[in-house]
């Protein structure tokens, strides 16, 4: 199935205490590989859980959080209020740039690989992995991720770009 994922929030930390400042907040370990996907809560100062969400590392100081749309805006609201007072971590909302589509179920590799040219394999493309690809003739950022229980991806392009990229994968 195809499913439109643009209520998703989505928060790019950024900085050089960005790792730290995420390690602090979360369950998951969050020193991972670039490209490396992580679903975790998101934790108050009692352990009680405030969120589940995604958080996929992009670069050595560069990570992005997804959460539902539903409590994007409390979710970000929580982000801003425990960012480091010395300015070491940003937050940027890239939610009203950026559309999200999933593509979930047993023959979602098969559609996938049919408009790209990128190894979407399990070899290729594990479970918890993101990259960006080639989508027909869309750069995108591919985060191998479920929440249906079954494969696929979610994938994320400018905005302006949505259509192309569901009209591609239809």
């Amino acid at each position: 199935g195809l499913v439109d994922l643009s209520a998703f929030a989505i928060f790019d930390v950024s900085g050089p205490g960005a790792l730290a400042y995420l390690q602090g907040l979360v369950v998951g370990q969050m020193d991972v590989a670039i490209g490396r996907v992580v679903y975790t809560p998101l934790l108050n100062a009692a352990g009680g859980i405030v969120a589940d969400l995604t958080i996929m590392r992009l670069g050595k100081e560069l990570f992005r959080v997804v959460t539902g749309g539903g409590m994007g805006m409390r979710d970000k609201k929580w982000f801003v209020d425990h960012l480091p007072t010395d300015g070491s971590a940003q937050l940027f909302d890239a939610t009203s740039a950026l559309y999200t589509l999933g593509i979930w179920g047993p023959r979602a590799r098969d559609i996938l690989a049919s408009v790209t040219r990128d190894d979407v394999s399990n070899e290729g493309f594990p479970f918890g992995a993101c990259r960006v690809i080639e989508i027909g003739s869309v750069r995108a950022l591919a985060s191998r991720i479920s929440y249906v229980g079954e494969l696929g991806w979610e994938i994320y392009v400018p905005m302006e770009q949505g259509l192309k990229l569901w009209d591609t994968l239809w």
